[in-house]
C-alpha cells in the first residue's frame, strides 16, 4: 500500500517556541512509512513510496508489541547520539553489505502513527495518536533498531539543547493536528538550526533565477569551500561582502547554503 507521509512546513520565528504544543528533536535521515502484519515489520515505504526494506534487513528481524500498524517514522545512523546524513544514513541507500550493517547500523524513529489495529487514526488529534504509540513496550526494542521517539512541552528548553549539540532542528507539533495525508501541513512545523557566516565573494555566475556566488571562509580552524545560490540576487559582484546562512559542514563544504 502507497501513502503519502503528511509534510512539514518549515518556519524560522521562535515565537513557535512559545505554544502550548508538542515539540520533539527533527531527525536527519530517511522518511519511512512502516507496515507492520504480525507484530513483524514486513514493508517499508520512502516518501515517494519506493520499497525501502531491503535497505535496512534489520528491521525484518523485530517483534513489535503492536500486530497490526502503519508507523510514520525516520530512519537514522546515530553517531554520537546525533542523527548523522552525510557519512551516515546516505551509506544505506542500496541493499548492505555485512561491513555496512556493522558500520552503519540504523534505528526507525517512530513519531506518528496512520493506523493501529483496525483502527484508522488519521482524524484523531496528534495527542490522542501519540497517547497511543506511548501505550506500547518500546523498552526492550531501543538497542535493536526502533524506538519511539521523545516529546517535550518545552519548545524553549530544547531549542537551546538542539543549538548546542548540534541537531538539524526540533519539529513543533499541534496536538490538536490531524494526520493531513500528502500535505505540507501548518500544524505540523520544522525549526531549522541554522548558522551564519559572512564571506567575500571571489566569483559570480549569473542565472535566470538570480546569482551563484563562490568564496572561501575559515570556520572553526578549517577552511570551507562556499558555493551558494543567491535567489533573486542580480546585482552581486566580485569583492562584496555577503552573509550566508547553511544548516550544517560536511567535510570543507557547507550543506544547504541559502540566501539570508
Amino acid at each position: 500500500m502507497n501513502i503519502e507521509p503528511m509534510l512539514l512546513s518549515e518556519v524560522d520565528d521562535e515565537m513557535v517556541l512559545d505554544k502550548e504544543w508538542i515539540y520533539q528533536e527533527k531527525y536527519n535521515g530517511v522518511r519511512a512509512v512502516i507496515h507492520v502484519k504480525d507484530h513483524k515489520i514486513v514493508g517499508v515505504r520512502g516518501r515517494s513510496g519506493n520499497p525501502l526494506l531491503f535497505c535496512y534487513p534489520e528491521l525484518k528481524d523485530l517483534t513489535l508489541d503492536v500486530a497490526t500498524a502503519i508507523l510514520d517514522a525516520e530512519i537514522v545512523v546515530l553517531k554520537d547520539g546525533r542523527s548523522v546524513f552525510y557519512g551516515g544514513i546516505d551509506q544505506r541507500r542500496t541493499a548492505p553489505t555485512a561491513a555496512k550493517l556493522r558500520d552503519y547500523p540504523i534505528t526507525a524513529i517512530v513519531f506518528d502513527a496512520i493506523q493501529l489495529g483496525e483502527e484508522v487514526l488519521v482524524n484523531l488529534p496528534y495527542d490522542k495518536r501519540l497517547e497511543k504509540l506511548e501505550a506500547f513496550d518500546w523498552s526492550g526494542l531501543k538497542r535493536w533498531h526502533i524506538q519511539l521517539i521523545e516529546s517535550t512541552p518545552d519548545g524553549r528548553q530544547l531549542w537551546t539543547r538542539a543549538k548546542e549539540e548540534n541537531w538539524e532542528g526540533i519539529v513543533c507539533k499541534n496536538p490538536l493536528g490531524i494526520y493531513e495525508l500528502g500535505v505540507r501541513s501548518k500544524q505540523f512545523l520544522k525549526l531549522k538550526n541554522y548558522k551564519f557566516v559572512d564571506v567575500v565573494v571571489e566569483k559570480t555566475e549569473p542565472n535566470p533565477k538570480g546569482t551563484k556566488i563562490y568564496a572561501h571562509t575559515e570556520i572553526d580552524g578549517t577552511m570551507i569551500d562556499v558555493e551558494c545560490q543567491r535567489a533573486g540576487a542580480f546585482n552581486i559582484n566580485v569583492g562584496d561582502n555577503v552573509r550566508v546562512k547553511y544548516l550544517d559542514i560536511v567535510g570543507s563544504r557547507l550543506i544547504q547554503p541559502t540566501n539570508w
